[in-house]
């Protein structure tokens, strides 16, 4: 097997996204329904290791992982531990920040937990931000620039209704055909109210779009409105996420900086399926030769083939 260079590994991954570059929906715009248009050819998969007391596990080779769609043993043609240097792995990173009503009592810890996570980004990351009430509305371009991030974090007000799920298929939508790991951060303290996109919809476009989705959500300020706890644990477990439901907005701090560790510690993995499209869903499994280890990865995706594109 040989290993390839960061540069080759993210052409190879954004082969293996979802093909269908639709421009991202304007602000005002409610998104449209979405189509499953995957390439399978290539396969990519983001795989978090851990022991059982939570740690990473590093140097892991390609001998020491299996991976099996629906069961049937897989060949894996690229195998890369996440490191700093010229094998970096390009991190795109959407941050999605409810700023409805709710949320203003408690808007000033959110704006300083996000920015807080801005500050830690590497040099080669990159980001977007997403604000949204019932309407959604980004960040112009993914960017490294820290400074125009953080503005734009600081300059969200908190009014109006809350579309979350018309946010994550906003964000899902600009970060989709990104190079590398591509991670969505979505917080809310509420349930959906404005949304046009329904929930079902919005969890099969997140399963089929290589992201990973991290959710935490808090009891909303003035109402004490519960989070959202199904659909953002759902999301999160079908892409290899994690969810965090804190009781205090003291504790976004903490779980923004555990995620931002996270993120910068893991392997990528790449393989073509023995089977060829038939429009199913199909399961992904990763295993690794340590009976301490634990493995989260994305629970599968579409095997629908790739429209030709008309000449």
């Amino acid at each position: 097997m040989k290993f390839r260079p960061a540069a080759t590994l993210a052409l190879l991954f954004a082969a293996g996204s979802a093909v269908a570059r639709a421009q991202a929906p304007t602000p005002a715009q409610t998104p449209k329904p979405f189509t499953l248009e995957v390439d399978v050819d290539l396969v990519s998969i983001t795989a978090v290791v851990h022991d059982k007391a939570g740690r990473f596990i590093s140097g892991l080779g390609p001998r020491n992982v299996q991976v099996f769609e629906d069961g049937v043993a897989q060949d894996v043609s690229i195998f890369q531990e996440a490191k700093g240097g010229a094998d970096k792995i390009p991190l795109s990173i959407a941050l999605v920040l409810d700023a409805s009503g709710s949320m203003k009592p408690n808007m000033t810890f959110l704006q300083e937990a996000a920015s807080s996570f801005i500050g830690k980004l590497e040099p080669e990351d990159e980001a977007l931000v997403v604000g949204f009430n019932e309407s959604v509305k980004g960040s112009a371009e993914f960017t490294s620039d820290q400074d125009r991030l953080e503005n734009f974090i600081q300059g969200l007000q908190a009014f109006g209704g809350t579309s979350l799920y018309d946010a994550l298929q906003y964000a899902l939508e600009r970060i989709k055909d990104r190079p590398g790991r591509k991670a969505v951060i979505i917080f809310s303290d509420g349930d959906d109210t404005t949304s046009g996109m329904g929930q079902k919809p919005v969890v099969d476009y997140a399963r089929s779009v290589e992201a990973t989705i991290y959710s935490v959500g808090i009891r909303g300020g003035t109402t004490g409105e519960a989070p959202p706890k199904g659909f953002l644990k759902t999301v999160a477990d079908e892409t290899g996420g994690q969810y965090f439901f804190p009781d205090r907005v003291g504790e976004l701090l903490k779980i923004f900086t555990e995620i931002s560790a996270e993120l910068h510690q893991h392997y990528l993995l790449a393989y073509s399926p023995k089977k060829p499209p038939d429009s199913l869903f199909r399961k992904i499994e990763v295993k690794v030769d340590r009976p301490d280890a634990v493995v989260r990865v994305r629970k599968g995706y579409f095997a629908t083939k790739r429209r030709k594109a008309r000449g």
